[in-house]
């Protein structure tokens, strides 16, 4: 009975030979009243009198356009015109009342057009009422129903050549608004939002067919890395035109890696999610990327790789969400991956990668994310930190691989006796193979390149014991991730010996690139309040210190003739680089600071630094800018000190002290 009340339906918008009955003026007038009112209650008389038999369909569109163009369209009318095509008896006239509505709202977005013709996209209301047109065109009328992913809902009442009709008026409007719409050249970042739920809604309103990805594409005008994942996986990627082909290379490349991220995914956006009221619609799920440069995963600890800012900021977040796609899958790791990331803590130093969020889902995504920008540095800094009593890293990186290996990148290959995951490497793609598995769904074992590594984890606790490297426990002489900072009471290297003076500071040593040069020393900070700080004896009285100063996340420097106060604070005159803000000479005692020279700007990353003292005075060469004090008769002897505040990164490359 459901299926010749439809064709019924098509044949009276399809072939209304006959109909050559009009509207009245006062008819068309309670139209126009009743949507003005949009009460849902009342959308049966509406329908009543456009989907009469006795009217073409031309007829029935242009009593419901003029209705819809001039009124704005809302939540209330969102409501209506939906009541109006699927509520009650509306099953035989859905073909012809869907195209009318259709058209009708595109009507009134070409109203709204018209009116800002010349300044659109500083129009923040008519945008946010064009992006809810186009979002209820797509989820009310394109995706009808349940659709799959490559198919409507034929249950939904709304036959091919409905789709069809629909999809060719959407079509030529894309055409006269192309301005704003079409393609994927720069637009304005106030209309990206807009541009990309026009064409979300173009390709779900196209009839099912073969060619229907292709057909988009060609529609939209999309070229390049875009154009491939439309057709390829069915996936749009937008944004304000302003991501090059070739950083969209890189997207795509992502996602070839990360198939756990693809499943149901319909729409990337680039740009900011809380750009506007209206939430993006489309048939699969819609992934935002916060817009701006990526933080490199590795920064702090390892020498930072070749890796591009934007594509790894879409790769963190396409990273999260294959995160919570596999910990949705699988109980008994998901609740493995929350007891490892609480063991972290927040740490950066126990975590692997850098999370946006304290959720478990973020933090194995953060490690997702450093294992798709460079899996053989993340493996290799995982296993520097279980060497240096910090398990934690490991036990994550164990955590994400189980869940890559629930979206395997195939069944193995000739060589593998388990599941592969596709991972990146710093020239491209990579496989880690032969994951073993535990029973709870966690990585134990895995090969990548030349080499075969295993995570000790007993049931029942699954803490990380040790690991092995080709059948062989693991050693520092093995890794290339040297001068990992690690916790500890003295540290020494090249010649050098720092020891604890006060905090929670991890250092590391490891041999300078000069070999006249001293090591490169690095310490991030893990302390609660004030400065963490490692001293070394300095050559005599009066010296030099020279070296390559970087200073990451929270203020840090170098302390000069220091040592420690009564209350286990820091008494000395130290060079103090904030990141983003002032670098600033001073002496410090328990928590005070007093400026011996006006601030300078902080540097953007690593710069040379030579400080030197003599007697009571000193004097900072900080790259170009030099700062001078003099100091007080409390400060006449101490060591050097390097300092840090909680997670402060500072590294000095090639450090060295020298007697005057």
């Amino acid at each position: 009975m459901r299926i010749g009340g439809i064709l019924v339906g098509a044949a009276i918008f399809l072939g209304a030979t006959g109909a050559n009955a009009a509207l009245t003026s006062s008819e068309k007038g309670q139209i126009k009243d009743y949507v003005a009112g949009a009460r849902a209650e009342n959308a049966q008389r509406v329908r009543a009198l456009v989907a009469r038999t006795d009217l073409g369909p031309e007829e029935s569109v242009a009593a419901l356009s003029a209705a819809v163009a001039p009124v704005a369209f809302t939540e209330p009318r969102g409501v209506f015109l939906k009541e109006l095509a699927f509520g009650g008896a509306s099953a035989a006239s859905r073909p012809v009342l869907v195209v009318a509505e259709v058209k009708a709202l595109l009507a009134r977005a070409d109203t709204i057009y018209q009116r800002y013709v010349g300044g659109l996209d500083h129009e923040p209301r008519a945008v946010q009422e064009l992006v809810a047109i186009y979002g209820w065109l797509d989820a009310t009328i394109a995706n009808a129903g349940s659709p799959t992913a490559d198919a409507h809902d034929g249950s939904a009442g709304i036959p091919a050549a409905t789709y069809e009709e629909c999809s060719k008026a959407i079509r030529e409007h894309v055409e006269q608004q192309a301005r704003w719409l079409k393609g994927d050249g720069v637009v304005p970042e106030t209309v990206s939002r807009l541009r990309a739920q026009a064409q979300v809604m173009l390709f779900d309103m196209l009839p099912d067919g073969l060619t229907r990805r292709v057909d988009a594409a060609d529609r939209l005008g999309i070229k390049g890395a875009r154009r491939t994942m439309l057709t390829t996986w069915g996936i749009l990627f937008a944004d304000a035109g302003k991501i090059d082909d070739a950083k969209v290379e890189g997207v795509r490349k992502i996602l070839t890696v990360l198939p756990g991220a693809r499943e149901g995914l319909g729409l990337v956006y680039v740009g900011d999610a809380r750009g506007g009221t209206q939430p993006l619609r489309a048939r699969g799920l819609v992934a935002y990327v916060a817009p701006g440069a990526e933080r490199y995963p590795f920064a702090d600890e390892t020498p930072p790789g070749s890796y591009d800012p934007v594509t790894s900021a879409v790769a963190h977040d396409l990273s999260v969400l294959a995160a919570k796609r596999g910990l949705d899958k699988l109980g008994d790791l998901r609740a493995q991956a929350e007891r490892d990331a609480a063991a972290a803590s927040g740490d950066p130093g126990r975590l692997l990668g850098r999370p946006r969020a304290p959720s478990v889902e973020h933090v194995i995504g953060a490690a997702i994310h450093a294992l798709v920008t460079d899996a053989a540095r993340a493996v290799d800094l995982s296993f520097a930190r279980m060497l240096g009593a910090r398990p934690e890293t490991p036990a994550l990186l164990s955590d994400a691989l189980g869940v890559l290996a629930l979206s395997p990148a195939d069944d193995g290959d000739a060589k593998s006796k388990g599941p592969r995951v596709a991972v990146g490497a710093a020239d491209g793609t990579a496989y880690a193979s032969g994951l073993r598995l535990a029973p709870n769904g966690a990585a134990l074992g895995f090969t990548l390149g030349a080499n075969a590594w295993s995570i000790d984890r007993a049931s029942p606790t699954y803490l990380v014991m040790g690991g092995q490297r080709n059948g062989k426990p693991v050693t520092a002489a093995q890794l290339s991730a040297k001068g990992v900072p690690r916790e500890g009471a003295a540290w020494t290297g090249s010649g050098y010996t720092f020891a604890k003076l006060r905090g929670a500071p991890r250092v590391g040593l490891s041999a300078g690139s000069d070999a006249n040069g001293g090591p490169n020393v690095k310490l991030i900070g893990g302390g609660g309040d004030g400065f963490d700080v490692v001293t070394v004896a300095p050559p005599g009285p009066d010296f030099t210190l020279e070296g390559e100063l970087a200073v990451g996340e929270a203020p840090g420097g170098v302390a000069l003739r220091a040592s420690a106060t009564p209350k286990k604070g820091l008494r000395g005159v130290a060079l103090v680089v904030t990141p983003g803000g002032r670098t600033a000479l001073a002496i410090v005692d328990d928590g005070g600071e007093t400026n011996l020279a006006a601030p300078i700007e902080s540097p953007k990353g690593p710069v040379p630094v030579k400080i030197t003292v003599q007697g009571a005075n000193v004097e900072a060469v900080i790259g170009k800018s030099t700062l001078k004090g003099t100091l007080p008769e409390s400060l006449a002897k101490g060591d050097v000190a390097v300092i840090g505040k909680r997670n402060a990164s500072v590294e000095i490359a090639g450090f060295t002290l020298k007697r005057r």
